[in-house]
């Protein structure tokens, strides 16, 4: 079956020449309907899924079944008016055929994107936080990418804000991070940018290197769900780290678009205070931590994790490595 092509115009002449224009196209592997009155076209929504509505300018989408529509556009008789992104608006006082350029044009990239989203629900974002850091939560999150990224594709951000030397395999002078925060913030194309920069370890990929701690104070919502999106829309990693060493909106938003979220604690008086009180100020913005995503991992002190530069077989043979991998087998 044809996916359907509709125009809703009140301009009988308007809308019946540009229906006959579609159909001398034959490029356009689409069914065609134009309609004049809002009742005829609800009467066909009753029977037909339609995959583009083009909209008259005085017309409104409010009224109508939107999930009998998949695309909306609209005509306006102002070029200049601001564009959206969820019902794109066409000049109408235009040629036909530049209208369907820009309609398709516009079309295509969204189903693409469609494609890529419904292709990428296997990618899994999880968030290692704990209100207070140390060394041995470092190790953990870097034990448990290093171990997922055996069984799968796996991407580990650390973003803490006073970075440590953990690994010695491991550049913290880069500043590649820093770079990349800078050019999220101002420019499009952010996958590229961040494959550029990104340092391996086996299947494992991570991006290190923090000029400043500034820069992660620099992040907002927007950065954070936009830098979300495109990963799971734009890249092929099945899971994707973030160890969050710092406790700023931005980085809420993280522990919010994360699918799982794991607090690695040590049992001391005082982290148990403070993980109350984290929970406290997490519940007045309206994030529930009791929430399934949610969960506690118990590690421990060790002297052997206190040192810089310790080797990837030194983490293998610690009690943080072995926690991780019990964490990954439970």
């Amino acid at each position: 079956m044809e996916k359907i092509f509709a125009i809703y115009d009140s301009d009988l002449i308007y809308a019946t020449r540009f229906m006959e224009y579609f159909k001398k196209k034959k490029e356009f592997n689409f069914e065609i309907s134009a309609f004049t009155k809002k009742e005829s076209l609800e009467e066909f929504l009753q029977f037909h899924q339609i995959e583009i509505l083009l909209l008259g300018e005085q017309a409104s989408p409010d009224d109508l079944p939107i999930e009998k529509i998949k695309y909306i556009y609209q005509f306006t008789d102002d070029p200049n008016e601001e564009k959206r992104i969820d019902q794109p608006l066409i000049f109408k006082y235009q040629s036909v055929e530049v209208i369907m350029a820009e309609v398709f044009n516009n079309y295509i990239k969204r189903e693409n994107v469609s494609q890529l989203k419904s292709n990428s629900k296997t990618t899994k974002i999880i968030s290692i936080y704990s209100p207070i850091s140390g060394i041995e939560k470092l190790a953990f999150a870097w034990s448990l990418s290093i171990l997922l990224s055996e069984q799968k594709k796996v991407l580990f951000v650390p973003m803490d804000l006073l970075p440590v030397q953990l690994l010695s395999f491991v550049n913290n002078t880069n500043q590649f991070l820093s770079e990349f925060i800078y050019y999220l913030k101002e420019n499009s194309n952010i996958i590229i940018k961040m494959r550029s920069l990104l340092s391996y370890s086996g299947n494992l990929s991570y991006l290190v290197g923090l000029a400043h701690g500034f820069d992660l104070l620099a992040l907002n919502n927007g950065d954070i769900r936009r830098w979300g999106d495109e990963l799971k829309i734009n890249t092929d990693y099945q899971t994707i780290i973030f160890y969050i060493g710092g406790y700023t909106e931005a980085m809420v938003e993280l522990v919010n678009i994360s699918d799982s979220v794991i607090i690695p604690k040590i049992e001391t008086n005082y982290e148990s205070m403070m993980l109350q009180e984290w929970d406290r100020q997490m519940e007045q913005i309206g994030v529930d931590t009791n929430h399934d995503k949610f969960q506690n991992i118990q590690i421990q002190e060790e002297d052997r994790l206190g040192k810089e530069n310790i080797t990837l077989q030194e983490l293998t043979n610690s009690l943080t490595w072995s926690i991780a991998k019990k964490y990954i087998n439970s």
